[in-house]
């Protein structure tokens, strides 16, 4: 299936521009793309546009080809792994390290976190073209690290024939395209596999690749290219200063990519006669067209005849009549309060009691007035006051009215309306906002010494004139103020001259006939003829101030018309749409979603079901999760161990329906999944290993134990390789389980040679050397009795990581004697006298074992647990 949809894609991207045939080949080989990647693809699309390359050197695209094509299960060919061998470079891996492979079958590749396992799974990623092959780093404690490039050897079977590859970590490798029959899958590949986690849809790599290749795209170049023409200076305001009616700007207006530069620049050089005129030219037209200093006559004639008038309003303040009106305004008030004092008297001696002191007067008579409105219009509205009827109060003090009040308060609203008291409240009314006025105007005038110059060149006296009357103007308002405060009027201060107006309006009226005299005096055709030309010549200069600007600009916008089509290609992706949903409509299918569904049930997910169903982009099908009478989504509702098993599903499916008998690869299939899950994983991968080369790197202990029992059932024997990590560094590799997996028959001979490295090298009387290597021996030799107890007292009956107990080998423990039981005891004691996780008294002093001590405990424990096993038979 996957041959046919990579031969199709192959046909139509021979159509595409080649900047996005290279992207699609990134894409292929290396299942993303980097960031650099995007930053040379998009060089690779500006060049394509007519946009040079910002680069050193410039990219060049690579079009796509057959050899670019991604992972490719298929049934034409057989490719198996033999070996991976001559790491150089791949983290810290040593380059004399070889991985082998049987071609048929399951090898089980164990390492602990750190061992150096990764490093291999990497590489084999990457050589095979994994959906995600990830990267390999290079030694990143090598101080050159920046300079070394991995790589590797892989030697592999081609239909039954040997084949050898060198794998390169350096950019724009292409692996040798045989491997791409290796399928792998890890935790990224899943994530890969599972297209959109809102969707929990799968769908093959090739529609994958080309969906990424219209989004992808999309999404990581478009907002590069919006951002950089967003940041072109592409303003034309400001050189909108360059007349368009000039032959300069004729040149350069319309400002755009068409704007002829070369002209441009040539008139925005000015010879030195040019800049000579340019200079010379305002005084011509100055001396030529008196309009202008005309104007300047007459507006200086408007500002002088202002000046007159503010110096005609100061003094009419403090004029002699303003003054004599202030004063017979105060002898006004005067007589008006007298009068009233003369009424008051009156009042109070009409009175048998003595009234209050000022009744009669200004404020009582206020106070009067303000009872008077209370009564008309609150208190008896409608009655005449003083309301002295039966039952009248007093609207003060609201008391009933004696015949004597009553009679007082009708004389007292009589003297009110006495012309006394009325005229005398109206004096000081008119006082009062005489004081005001007096108090807040002002005298002063401003003028400027430009104006008083002036004034002095005409009238030489004229300016001294003008400070001695504004002095004047204000002593005499001081006096004013004064006079009006404390009633006093004599001392009135004089003029010492005459008032400037007079002058003032002279010299505006003999700056008007000048005025009128220049403007007689105009040649109007020659002074055309030098104002267009000044006018071409200030285009000019202001065109070479502008030149470098507009040029830019010019380039900005030339620039910009490149880029937003470079833009509109990247985000022109209809036709990849179109071809991904013609391609998915024909390759996604119902034989597909039953396979999957077979192989959900083989992982024991019963309760998830697949089947194809469209999205609605360009038509598209995709093969998507589907859950019974679920009424949410499926990723809201699947945990993230359901969703990697789903993705393992597909992979089994995807495998199945290509017919491939070519080797499959696991990176920790297992991480993040629970017991039950990592089970049913193992399981299947055993099945699978019955038909075919099968290669699994794992770190979950647990899951290798699950791996080797279900061999051990199905009657497969897996090769096992160990990667360990070792003083020396990570990367090593044994044959057979790790070291502490092993069983105590495999440990012992390792026991032996750890002997032999101690005695070799054991000195008396002993030091901390020899004591830290004897204990290090017994604690490995402790570990080892422990195992013995698992696999030969037990016999088995009882084993780490593997689930229920062996109850049919049961019998075989009754075979253990006691005098077993305490061979095992006496040699598990003597082990913890020498290990350093036991605290012995300081006061012991103990002696550190010999080599020869050493080595009868190893042979006891050989011998022991090898009786065990004779008498079980």
């Amino acid at each position: 299936m996957d041959m046919a949809i990579y031969e199709e894609v192959l046909a139509w991207a021979d159509r595409l521009p080649p900047w996005r045939q290279d992207a699609l080949r990134r894409l292929c080989i290396q299942g993303a793309w980097s960031e650099a990647d995007l930053g040379e693809i998009l060089d690779l699309a500006k060049q394509h546009h007519g946009i040079n390359s910002a680069m050193e050197p410039a990219p060049e695209p690579i079009r796509f080809a057959a050899e670019h094509f991604p992972a490719e299960a298929n049934r034409d060919r057989t490719v198996v792994l033999t070996s991976l061998h001559t790491l150089i470079d791949v983290g810290k891996i040593p380059s004399d390290q070889a991985l082998t492979f049987q071609s048929q079958g399951l090898t089980i590749v164990y390492g602990g976190n750190g061992a150096g396992k990764s490093g291999y799974a990497r590489v084999l990623k990457q050589a095979c073209r994994a959906r995600s092959p990830g990267i390999v780093y290079a030694n990143a404690y090598d101080p050159n690290y920046q300079q070394l490039t991995p790589s590797a050897t892989i030697d592999f079977e081609l239909n039954h024939a040997p084949e050898q590859a060198i794998w390169s970590g350096q950019r724009g490798h292409v692996p040798r395209t045989e491997l791409r029959g290796i399928s792998v899958f890890d935790s990224d590949c899943a994530r890969h596999y599972l297209q959109t986690r809102e969707a929990a849809t799968f769908q093959p790599s090739a529609l994958a690749y080309l969906q990424q290749l219209a989004n992808g795209l999309n999404q990581a170049l478009r907002p590069r290219l919006q951002a950089e023409i967003a940041g072109l200076a592409t303003d034309i305001t400001p050189f909108n200063v360059i007349p368009a009616d000039t032959v300069a700007g004729q040149t350069v207006h319309p400002i755009g990519p068409a704007t002829d530069l070369t002209r441009a620049r040539a008139l925005a050089t000015l010879t030195a006669d040019e800049q000579a005129e340019l200079a010379r030219l305002p005084q011509e037209i100055s001396e030529a067209d008196p309009t202008a200093r005309a104007t300047n006559l007459d507006n200086a004639a408007i500002r002088v005849d202002e000046l007159a008038n503010s110096i005609a309003v100061a003094a009419n303040i403090v004029s002699d009549d303003a003054i004599g009106a202030t004063q017979s305004a105060h002898r006004s008030l005067v007589e008006a309060e007298a009068a009233e004092c003369a009424a008051s008297a009156l009042l109070q001696s009409e009175d048998a009691a003595q009234l209050l002191p000022g009744t009669g007067q200004g404020p009582w008579a206020l106070l009067f007035n303000a009872a008077r409105d209370y009564s008309t219009s609150t208190a008896y509205p409608g009655q005449a006051f003083p309301v002295t009827d039966e039952g009248g109060v007093c609207v003060l003090c609201q008391q009933e009215l004696t015949p004597e009040a009553k009679d007082r308060l009708q004389r007292f609203d009589r003297y009110i309306r006495d012309r006394a008291a009325e005229a005398a409240q109206v004096a000081r009314n008119a006082w009062q906002q005489i004081v005001r006025d007096v108090n807040q105007t002002t005298v002063t005038f401003t003028v400027s010494p430009v104006m008083f110059e002036s004034l002095g060149a005409r009238v030489a006296t004229l300016p001294d004139e003008i400070r001695t009357f504004q002095e004047d103007l204000a002593a005499r308002l001081q006096w004013l103020r004064a006079a009006v405060a404390d009633g006093e009027w004599l001392d009135r201060p004089n003029y010492r001259g005459a008032t400037p107006t007079a002058s003032l309006h002279q010299v505006a009226d003999a700056l008007r006939v000048e005025a009128v005299r220049l403007r007689a005096n105009l040649d109007a055709a020659a002074l055309a003829a030098k104002r267009l030309r000044l006018r071409e010549l200030e285009a000019r200069r202001l065109l070479s101030e502008h030149i470098e600007g507009i040029a830019r600009v010019t380039e900005n916008l030339a620039l910009r018309a490149k880029l937003q089509s470079c833009n509109e290609d990247i985000g022109g992706t209809r036709s990849i749409s179109v071809l991904a949903g013609q391609l998915a409509r024909r390759y996604v299918s119902e034989a597909l979603a039953g396979r999957m569904n077979d192989e959900l049930n083989r992982l024991d997910l019963y309760h998830i079901r697949a089947g194809v169903s469209s999205t609605g982009d360009a038509g598209s099908v995709r093969l998507g999760i589907q859950l019974h009478e679920c009424q949410l989504d499926p990723h809201l509702v699947l945990s993230e161990a359901e969703q990697r098993m789903c993705a393992l599903a597909y992979f089994f499916a995807e495998l199945h329906q290509s017919e491939s008998t070519s080797g499959i690869v696991f990176d920790d299939p297992v991480s993040s999944l629970d017991h039950n899950h990592r089970t049913a994983v193992a399981r299947r991968i055993v099945e699978e290993s019955v038909s075919r080369q099968v290669i699994v790197f794992t770190h979950d202990a647990v899951f290798f134990g699950e791996l080797l029992t279900l061999c051990q059932d199905a009657q497969l024997v897996p090769e096992v390789r160990s990667i360990n990590y070792r003083a020396e560094g990570p990367g090593y590799i044994d044959a057979g389980l790790p070291y502490d997996m092993r069983r105590h028959r495999e440990r012992i001979a390792y026991h032996r040679a750890d002997h032999q490295r101690i005695a070799a090298n054991f000195s008396n009387p002993p030091g901390d050397d020899e004591r830290l290597a004897m204990r290090n021996a017994y604690d490995d030799l402790r570990v080892t009795i422990e195992v013995g107890i698992e696999d030969t007292i037990l016999n088995e009956t009882v084993v780490r990581f593997r689930d229920g107990i062996s109850v049919g080998r049961l019998n075989g423990v009754m075979s253990v004697q006691e005098a077993d039981y305490r061979e095992v005891q006496r040699l598990h004691d003597r082990c913890c006298r020498n290990v350093r996780a036991h605290s012995h008294a300081a006061g012991q002093q103990r002696a550190v074992t010999q080599p020869e001590e050493l080595l009868r405990d190893i042979e006891a424990v050989n011998t022991l647990f090898q009786d065990i096993r004779r008498r079980r038979g």
